[in-house]
């Protein structure tokens, strides 16, 4: 897959201060968060606004200004070098809104911040641009909206890392050989424990408090150790690998990305499906490894329930040993306690003769029957632990110690025993456990590196793929861009009003010299006049979302597109009453910049709302003239003064017309929304008053007829 992400930077940034708005203290803090002013510096020019955004003090705002600060470097141009007026501007940023919605992740949105539309002298980028783009467009209508697939891109995100909290508490490694001693503290003390031993009790004393004990010296393992403790012993420190001492670290990265990993490795498989490879580094024997290792590893970095037979009876054993002995110690009570009940003391002769004779007496009778039920319940106790937990040879064993020799009532387990009988299982669990952990973290640990990457193709993918879907929502297509200066389309959708309206008229219109232009019609600049709410504005729009995109390097809302060469973009919206004399003095300064040879789109609507009519018709007429004169400039002015305006200009203009064709049966307007090649359109008013004419009657009606008769007198004296 191409990529537009990283681009290769012209002016290379070589310190943080040399970009707009970073001084010494935020530069330390860059510095800080990211270990190095180089990895700083990467992260802002790679456009990397969500890690720059966790920095201390530093907004989301901020990060996206430094972010296109640095892309302005490496592209040799702003957003406002072809962006040149507030209006294009706040166009682009409604387009922009507009694309951001079909983004699944939080990184594509963020990217597609830092695209902007460049200037025709930067054509190579732009090409680029569409050439990664076109790569995607295929795939939009591959995946149909709130598909699976949309939902996984959803799950997937940056790579969370370690929590610095991290801390196993159940191991600790021992050292009796200082070098030994800070070798394990540099590497693995912000982890577990690592303590200096002295002597063997203190190492027996340390030891006994922890499931798992390591030494990397034998400093200790020549003396005769209690039974209980069994260090693991790693003879090089320097060869331990981080997943036989310290697994929980591996698996606590896998674990806390494990949704995001799943559904990564879904996407992988379906665009696979789809004959679209991506990370073809990944084989498809490595993603079914590094699946089935995801699916014995829980969300807690332990392995599941289920992913081994003894991992589950031991854990089993211990969640169920009280349960059990309560349940198992009140039946043999009440057993017990029924046996006493209904027992008799049968003696035989033998024993009535030594009763008789003194050699023996009536309570060692009835101590030997007593043991006799006593050893018969304790029996029936521990056959149904045994069976119940799963108890294997040697914790059967154990369990005789849980109830003493001496009859007791009623029957009860030896606290201190029951104690150390859990105590047992639970070693047996975490040590059987750790096992586990440890192949689970060596094969997870060759995927570390590899999962990143993934996880970042995923990202960047999901935003050529936002803006496919983007283009698909809206069937835009990539643009034809032509040498000449013109732009024409046909089939062109208004964005802003489709996403709100869905279905609207399409729109077919060109300027300048292109393939759409009618013969001997091929004028640069342009008066479009027409009726009130006709689509005057709304093809303003279209226009300049059509130069926005396409100088974006994204497809365009027509269904064939021509496209100039354009170096800036003016817009000019609609003014709110007329200027003052300051405001009026800084639009006429705006225009100022027609005098440059470079090529350039000027859109504006009806701008003579800056003064009154007589005046706002010259200025109009000298900024076409003026316009007029750069050959590769292109304009179209949105006016209802479009007589006035050729009767004060010396240069050839052409007026389009936007046309009501009249009234319905029901007396409202039918507009033709494509714009009519030289011709002034009838104005609104005409036929507002041509309707007030055909629904009244007498009197009134006379009144209405008065007024369209000095239309009517008006047109013919035009003509």
């Amino acid at each position: 897959m191409k990529s537009i992400l990283g681009v290769k930077t012209s002016q290379p940034l070589s310190s943080l201060r040399e970009i707009h708005g970073i001084g010494e203290r935020v530069a330390d803090r860059l510095i800080e968060h990211f270990g190095t002013e180089e990895a700083a510096l990467q992260a802002i020019c790679e456009g990397d606004i969500a890690s720059i955004s966790e920095v201390n003090g530093i907004s989301h705002n901020f990060a996206l200004s430094l972010a296109r600060y640095a892309r302005s470097r490496a592209e040799g141009c702003s957003i406002s070098d072809f962006l040149r007026t507030k209006e294009a501007l706040d166009i682009y940023s409604r387009l922009l809104e507009l694309i951001k919605s079909f983004a699944h992740t939080t990184h594509a949105r963020d990217k597609l911040n830092l695209f902007y539309p460049l200037p025709a002298s930067r054509m190579d980028l732009i090409q680029e641009r569409q050439a990664f783009v076109r790569e995607y467009l295929e795939l939009g209508n591959a995946f149909p909206e709130n598909s699976e697939f949309l939902k996984l891109l959803t799950r997937v995100s940056e790579l969370r890392p370690v929590p610095g909290n991290l801390r196993v508490r159940d191991r600790i490694i021992l050292c009796g050989d200082s070098k030994t001693l800070e070798a394990a503290r540099e590497k693995f003390q912000a982890f577990l424990s690592v303590q200096a031993v002295e002597n063997l009790s203190e190492f027996v004393d340390l030891a006994r408090g922890y499931s798992s004990v390591i030494v990397f010296d034998d400093t200790y393992l020549g003396f005769d150790l209690p039974e209980d403790i069994e260090p693991e012993y790693f003879r090089d420190i320097s060869r331990a690998e981080l997943w036989q001492v310290l697994p929980e670290k591996e698996l606590a990265f896998f674990a806390r990305n494990l949704d995001c990993i799943r559904a990564c490795l879904s996407i992988v498989s379906a665009l696979r499906s789809e004959n679209f490879e991506l990370f073809e580094e990944f084989s498809k024997e490595k993603l079914d490894i590094l699946e089935t290792a995801l699916s014995k590893l829980g969300e807690d970095g332990k392995p599941v329930e289920g992913f081994d037979p003894e991992l589950d009876r031991l854990g089993a054993a211990l969640q169920n040993l009280d349960p059990v002995l309560t349940s198992a110690l009140n039946e043999a009570n009440q057993h017990m306690n029924r046996t006493l009940e209904a027992s008799s003391l049968t003696l035989s002769g033998q024993e009535l003769v030594r009763l008789v004779s003194g050699g023996m007496e009536i309570k060692d009778l009835l101590t030997k029957e007593l043991n006799r039920i006593y050893k018969t319940e304790i029996g029936a106790i521990k056959e149904e632990l045994a069976e119940k937990l799963g108890l294997q040879k040697q914790e059967k064993l154990m369990l005789d110690s849980l109830f003493p020799d001496e009859v007791s009532y009623p029957l009860n387990a030896d606290q201190s025993q029951l104690r150390l009988f859990r105590q047992k299982l639970n070693n047996s669990l975490e040590k059987t456990r750790l096992v586990r952990k440890r192949e689970l973290a060596k094969t997870l640990s060759g995927f570390h590196q590899p999962v990143e990457k993934l996880v970042r193709k995923v990202l960047d993918f999901d935003l050529g793929f936002s803006i496919a879907c983007f283009s698909t929502e809206f069937q835009l297509n990539l643009p034809e861009l032509i040498p000449e200066a013109g732009i024409g389309f046909t089939g062109g959708e208004n964005l802003f009003l489709k996403a709100r309206y869905g279905e609207i008229d399409p729109i077919s219109y060109s300027i300048g010299k292109t393939g759409f232009s009618p013969a001997g019609l091929e004028n640069r600049v342009v008066l479009l006049s027409g009726v009130n709410s006709g689509g005057k504005t709304s093809l303003l729009e279209l226009l300049a979302q059509c130069v926005i995109l396409g100088y974006m390097g994204f497809p365009v809302p027509a269904k064939k597109l021509e496209l100039g060469p354009i170096e800036e973009f003016y817009y000019f919206g609609k003014s709110k009453g007329t200027l003052d004399a300051g405001a009026f003095e800084t639009t006429l300064k705006q225009f100022s910049v027609l005098s440059e040879a470079s090529e350039k789109l000027v859109l504006a609507d009806e701008l003579e709302s800056i003064t009154e009519p007589g005046a706002s018709a010259r200025i109009i007429a000298g900024i076409l003239e003026y316009l007029s004169r750069n050959e590769q400039s292109l304009g179209v002015f949105v006016s209802h003064l479009s007589e006035l305006i050729l009767e004060n200009t010396r240069t050839e203009v052409r007026v389009d017309g936007i046309e009501a064709d009249g009234l319905d049966s029901n007396l409202e307007l039918i507009v033709n929304r494509n714009p009519v090649y030289n011709r002034i359109a009838r104005s609104t008013p005409e036929l507002i008053v041509e309707r007030l004419f055909r629904k009244t009657t007498g009197k009134e009606q006379e009144f209405y007829s008065h007024l369209k008769d000095k239309f009517e007198t008006g047109s013919k004296a035009n003509l």
